[in-house]
């Protein structure tokens, strides 16, 4: 019961964390979508999810993924009831609603016009890489809610760890830090119950913003070329 205790706490604290930078994250994009497509969380009659462009498949798949973002904004409208406010709707999308906004697919109805804007122009960032960080922490987030092992590798905490600050960094560097400075996830781990159990590198204070960027640097792209 003692390891089944610290596991919960360990994916509590690391929860914390995640849930700051969704919400960092959610609001880089709502920024940004509600500069082309003011109040588009209320507004039913928004042009924002019915962006086609291309041919044959490409477009075909665009279609699909338009139909299912209109379907969860309906979801969430109808959840809070009565006439809700744009803010609570974005607040009552998934994590799993913004992670599909760099879909390839979406690269020139999202991405390029619009999405890539909400990454400071210095960071240089590629489609493809944020599209695979962002999918990472989805995944990680659920594990983490349903209490599996944080010390499994499928759980991968400490590669995860160091997703969500390359993210977080990018997006909002203010809040980024704040985090790092105020999250218990370390003193947690440093408290396992069973020696040995953690791999080394997970009990580490994950890399800086900082380190994280220069490691990134060799793979990032001019922001004028979406990928």
């Amino acid at each position: 019961m003692g390891l089944y205790q610290w596991n919960a706490q360990a994916a509590a604290a690391a929860l914390v964390d995640v849930g700051h930078f969704e919400v960092a994250l959610r609001n880089a994009y709502d920024r940004q979508l509600g500069h082309r497509f003011p109040g588009w969380a209320v507004d039913q009659a928004s042009p924002v999810f019915h962006q086609v462009q291309g041919r044959g498949p490409t477009r075909d798949e665009q279609t699909r993924m338009n139909d299912r973002s209109r379907q969860e904004l309906e979801r969430a409208r109808r959840g809070l009831g009565g006439h809700p406010t744009h803010g609570q709707v974005v607040g009552a999308l998934s994590f799993g609603f913004w992670a599909q906004m760099t879909h390839r697919q979406r690269t020139a109805t999202f991405w390029a016009p619009t999405i890539r804007l909400s990454f400071p122009p210095e960071t240089h960032v590629v489609r493809g890489r944020i599209h695979e960080l962002v999918q990472n922490v989805v995944k990680f987030r659920n594990r983490l809610a349903h209490n599996e092992p944080v010390f499994s590798t499928r759980t991968g905490l400490d590669q995860r760890r160091d997703d969500v600050t390359t993210l977080f960094w990018m997006v909002h560097p203010t809040a980024a830090a704040w985090t790092e400075a105020h999250s218990t996830v370390t003193a947690v781990l440093s408290r396992c119950p069973v020696p040995n159990l953690m791999p080394p590198a997970a009990q580490k204070a994950p890399l800086t913003g900082a380190q994280l960027a220069a490691l990134n640097s060799p793979t990032v792209s001019r922001p004028d070329s979406p990928r």
